[in-house]
């Protein structure tokens, strides 16, 4: 009986062993694969702690930019008001649209960047409050489809894979967890155990006379009517999600929301740009993303939301360009 004990418990080290090995192993492979990816796009995990990244900087406003300096008369001023797409997550200051917006519009015209990572309808309509003390001659508004979450939207949370205490000391020093747990997402969603962020959406916004629907476009349509009260021009431009374009645009889910904004717009005879078409060109979506873990516009996809917006308003700025 002993000597049968042992070899149960030789033959359980013997698995840990090999289990312990074959994690630590996937690992390592795991970090070579992705070794240049720099954004995940979750504080907290092993890419955001460990990759070096951009580099970020922050003016006494607090944003992600030069400081404004008082308006000059012969320059035309241009303020981007957004979320983390505008502030540039993943990319560096020089590659966002923004930035690209200046540079191609050349040395009579200067564009600030007042976008922040988290902020939605709510804080674009303090922002703008904030930017009309630096007396911009245009507002342009960037929106992504979270931008019309409201307060009393309460988004979906998966099942854990480890206890909270114990996965904020896991998620930092493991890459293979990272994306075990966002398999796991993926799998409760498709088996019904969670609701999935596309249904989420679906039910509280695809309906424009739902609550949070109403609320939603309401506070967009207040943000042009601010702005024109203020005697400032506007306009908008929507990016659509890249982690759910399919091929070439195909089987996007979130249509309703892009139908919503031009609605808007159209009602406030404002000018908006809509980069679903523009971003549906793509076969693999995957190239505008600035890591395989990080669906934001990566340096590409931001040169080309730069051309279409120049496009699509740079006829209206050249048209109210302020000459000596």
């Amino acid at each position: 009986m002993p000597g049968r004990t042992g070899r149960i418990l030789l033959r359980v080290v013997l698995v840990v062993t090999m289990t312990a090995a074959a994690l630590v192993a996937a690992e390592l492979l795991a970090r070579f694969q992705f070794r240049r990816a720099q954004s995940s796009g979750r504080a907290g995990d092993f890419i955001a702690r460990r990759a070096g990244g951009p580099s970020y900087r922050s003016n006494s406003l607090g944003f992600r930019d030069r400081e404004v300096p008082p308006k000059s008369s012969d320059r035309y001023r241009i303020a981007v008001i957004g979320d983390s797409f505008a502030w540039g997550q993943g990319v560096e200051e020089r590659d966002r649209f923004s930035n690209l917006l200046e540079e191609f519009l050349g040395p009579r015209y200067e564009v600030f960047n007042f976008g922040r990572p988290g902020n939605n309808m709510p804080e674009h309509l303090e922002v703008l409050t904030q930017v009309l003390t630096v007396e911009p001659d245009f507002v342009l508004l960037q929106l992504y489809i979270n931008d019309f979450e409201t307060p009393s939207m309460v988004r979906p949370q998966a099942y854990r894979l480890l206890p909270a205490s114990l996965e904020r000391r896991v998620e930092g020093s493991s890459l293979i967890y990272d994306m075990a747990r966002a398999q796991w997402t993926r799998i409760q969603e498709a088996i019904g155990l969670t609701e999935g962020y596309v249904h989420y959406m679906e039910r509280n916004l695809r309906d424009p006379e739902a609550p949070n629907a109403k609320k939603a476009y309401g506070q967009l349509r207040e943000f042009f009517e601010r702005a024109r009260a203020a005697g400032l021009p506007s306009g908008g431009v929507l990016f659509p999600a890249p982690d759910a374009l399919g091929p070439n645009g195909r089987s996007y889910p979130f249509g309703y929301l892009h139908e919503g904004v031009r609605r808007v717009c159209a009602d406030e005879n404002v000018r908006c740009l809509d980069l679903l078409p523009q971003f549906s060109t793509y076969r693999d979506p995957r190239t505008m993303w600035v890591s395989p873990f990080d669906a934001h516009p990566n340096a590409i996809a931001h040169r080309k939301a730069a051309m279409e917006i120049l496009q699509a308003f740079g006829a209206v700025w050249q048209r109210h360009d302020i000459r000596p």
